[in-house]
């Protein structure tokens, strides 16, 4: 069996380099009149012929390229018509479509220059970090951002005949690091073996953390310091006024409602005071909020496990951490008012009001096929609409037994509701976006 030939036996490495980095030019120049070609195939809707759904269809089935990398270079094609400047850099092949990528999800016709000048000087692994920084400082790029990483989690198993498989997980940036931080940490107790690989290290940590789960106490929390995940964020980002983010910025605000802060003061990237870690909500409020809400929330659901408290209105906005604007959740519903749409909002008398991400209110249907509403220690108002389409009402005013669980559960029949009054309408109102 013969060696494989080296190019650096004809050549200088010098120039091989040279040839190397020309030849990378014209991959970045051939990559952009591809994305010219694709972006004018895309405008004239040529993909429609052939009955495809959209232009990445098209290209997953005529040039072979996955569905998730075909709408990537969709949408690189679009937005750099819109960016004069990067276009021009990539045509002459002094920015990579690594670079470019990352530059369209942020580029603005304001920012462009800025953000070309950096990216002319930086590797592709610096842009496509700052890049994603700044755009989880922005609310509402990074709200989406958010909200396609939390529906696009996942995780598929795959079989083989001997019953041995695999799994795929699929994480927002926060979870992996949770499970990786786990299993690390797992992973440093089990027993030595010097024959065991990193990868088998790490799958025997994962049915070790399996059967702690199983045989362990079923009791958690959520916002334990058992484990600590660490992100970094502006506080004008979490103000909302930009800058810069590790995660999107509503992930960021659900981990900082129950979380601890680390204040560090920094001139210029440098840090020059670190602060005392602080729990957002003190232990002494947590037990009184455990004490009185004593499970999740969210209308229809009873959760007693891996609570959070939430932020009514959020303390990086000004709200106040007391328990006049404190709710317990369980993770799923924290992570569908923050990253989801949902919302809930407080009315000055004490009700409290939750919200789908179309506006409506949420009620759950209870078992006798009426509308559960959950109502708080001085009451609770729905409207609704009824099968007819005629508004009806529903108003208490309610102080729940000292003893019992907040919100009180009360089953109220849709058919007990009487229609809404002319004098009832101020109840309409009255509700915060009503």
């Amino acid at each position: 069996m013969t060696a494989a030939p080296v190019l650096a036996d004809f050549e200088p490495l010098d120039r091989l380099e040279t040839n190397l980095v020309a030849s990378w030019r014209d991959v970045s120049r051939a990559e952009h009149r591809f994305l010219q070609l694709l972006r004018e195939f895309d405008l004239r809707r040529g993909w429609e012929a052939y009955g495809n759904n959209d232009c990445a269809e098209w290209l997953d089935w005529r040039c072979g390229i996955s569905r998730t990398t075909a709408q990537e270079k969709v949408r690189v094609a679009r937005a750099l018509w819109f960016l004069p400047q990067i276009d021009e850099a990539f045509r002459v092949g002094d920015l990579s479509y690594s670079k470019v990528r990352a530059l369209t999800r942020v580029a603005t016709e304001t920012t462009e220059t800025e953000l070309l000048a950096f990216a002319l000087d930086a590797s592709a692994a610096q842009c496509e970090i700052y890049c994603r920084r700044l755009r989880n400082g922005d609310p509402v790029a990074s709200a989406a951002d958010a909200r396609r990483l939390h529906e696009g989690r996942s995780l598929v198993r795959h079989f083989r005949e001997d019953g041995s498989g695999t799994l795929s997980v699929e994480l927002p940036a926060e979870s992996l690091e949770l499970v990786m931080t786990a299993l690390e940490r797992v992973a440093a107790r089990l027993p030595e073996d010097p024959d065991r690989s990193l990868f088998a290290s790490g799958a025997d940590a994962l049915v070790q953390m399996a059967r702690e789960a199983l045989t362990g106490s079923p009791q958690g929390s959520a916002s334990s310091d058992e484990h600590q995940v660490v992100v970094h964020v502006d506080a004008t980002a979490l103000a909302g006024q930009g800058g810069e983010s590790e995660l999107p910025l509503p992930m960021v605000k659900r981990l900082c409602c129950d979380g601890a802060v680390v204040p560090v003061l920094e001139r210029d990237g440098v840090p020059l005071n670190v602060g005392r870690k602080q729990r957002t909500v003190p232990t002494a409020i947590k037990r009184a909020l455990m004490a009185r809400d004593r499970a999740c929330t969210f209308p229809g659901c009873h959760h007693q496990r891996f609570l959070e408290a939430h932020h009514v209105h959020h303390w990086a906005d000004g709200g106040e951490t007391s328990l006049g604007n404190l709710l317990l959740l369980c993770s799923t519903h924290h992570t569908l008012i923050h990253e989801g749409g949902f919302s809930v909002r407080r009315h000055p008398d004490g009700t409290v009001y939750f919200s789908r991400p179309d506006g409506r209110p949420v009620a759950a249907p209870s078992a006798e096929g009426g509308v559960e509403v959950r109502e708080g220690r001085v009451g609770y108002r729905v409207i609704t609409s009824s099968a007819e389409g005629s508004i009806l009402g529903f108003g208490a005013n309610v102080s729940a037994p000292s003893d019992s669980n907040w919100p009180v559960r009360a089953i109220c029949r849709i058919a007990a509701f009487r229609p809404l009054r002319e004098e009832d309408r101020s109840l309409q109102a009255s509700q915060p976006g009503g």
